[in-house]
């Protein structure tokens, strides 16, 4: 199967978008044994401090690369540990400032985190270093990216964590896009900020027609996360509400069977990832049917039609 690249986005925050493509992420690179980059461009960078924290780095913005030991406490083990923290420079601003003099390479782009997870790191304060680049440049920047070094060749899948906002960040995932999925909560604003997105997608499509052609952007669906096994009456009737509403039904939007279950760790521990856990039993395998039934979607869209 050729690479697909897919933007995780809504209009709305606070719907679990940067826990749906950590998890996604992680779990087709280390449990089905996918290639996986992950493009963290939402400002906020959450993506990038869960997983920097996870495999051991730090985001530096001037050293380059250094190791540093840090002692940690380890709360569950009530001990002392050494812990090693990689300080890394690289980041997504050298993919939307790069110039034909200081270009954007793949060293000062990407991180490796292992053998089959990568990422384009986020870089905080991003917003404000980049306040005079031509919006053309940013918007052509991730695409630009990953077709000058034949990124699809290199992976299975790429993942672009967006903000939540319509700004020229979304702009760049999207260009560079195959696909978007659509992270939502049974909340009574969801349509809302479905709504807009669907919105902002058909304009982005309008406004930059060759890069979308010949196919438009796949809409892969809407994934429900957080979802309690015991959800109230109130969360089961929004569920209900939001999957009949006119505009799913109009838009002919997929809705997952599969709903991303909800997690007390995601929300307490920032270098929390399912599949390197055992404190949860109801995640795991709740992750591997999302996965499937996601990869079930990829190959309804792309060999099914």
């Amino acid at each position: 199967m050729a690479c697909k690249v897919i933007s995780f986005i809504n209009m709305k925050g606070g719907v679990g978008k940067t826990t749906l493509t950590k998890e996604l992420g992680y779990h087709l690179s280390h449990v089905l044994d996918n290639k996986v980059l992950l493009i963290d461009v939402d400002p906020q960078m959450n993506l990038t401090q869960s997983l920097f924290q996870a495999f051991g780095y730090a985001p530096s913005q001037d050293i380059a690369q250094r190791v540093q030991m840090e002692e940690l406490s380890d709360q569950e083990e009530g001990s002392r540990t050494k812990r090693s923290i990689t300080v890394s420079s690289v980041s997504i601003a050298s993919i939307f400032s790069g110039t034909i003099t200081s270009p954007a390479t793949p060293e000062n782009s990407i991180l490796k985190l292992d053998d089959n997870l990568s990422i384009v790191p986020g870089q905080l304060g991003i917003d404000f270093s980049l306040r005079n680049l031509n919006s053309t440049t940013l918007e052509n920047g991730i695409y630009e990216f990953i077709k000058k070094h034949h990124l699809r060749e290199q992976f299975d899948f790429i993942f672009i964590d967006c903000p939540p906002t319509y700004s020229s960040y979304t702009t760049a995932a999207l260009k560079a896009s195959d696909a978007y999925l659509i992270p939502a909560k049974p909340e009574a604003y969801s349509i809302l900020g479905i709504d807009m997105l669907l919105k902002v997608v058909d304009s982005v499509q309008i406004e930059n027609g060759p890069y979308f052609e010949p196919e438009r952007l796949k809409n892969i669906g809407i994934i429900l996360t957080d979802m309690r096994g015991n959800s109230s009456v109130g969360e089961k009737s929004l569920t209900e509400d939001l999957r009949k509403s006119k505009l799913i039904v109009n838009s002919n939007v997929y809705f997952f069977n599969t709903q991303f279950a909800h997690n007390e760790y995601i929300k307490t521990q920032i270098d929390y990832l399912i599949d390197r856990s055992n404190a949860d039993k109801t995640s795991k395998p709740n992750l591997a049917n999302l996965a499937q039934e996601f990869l079930g979607r990829i190959d309804d869209l792309w060999n099914n039609n």
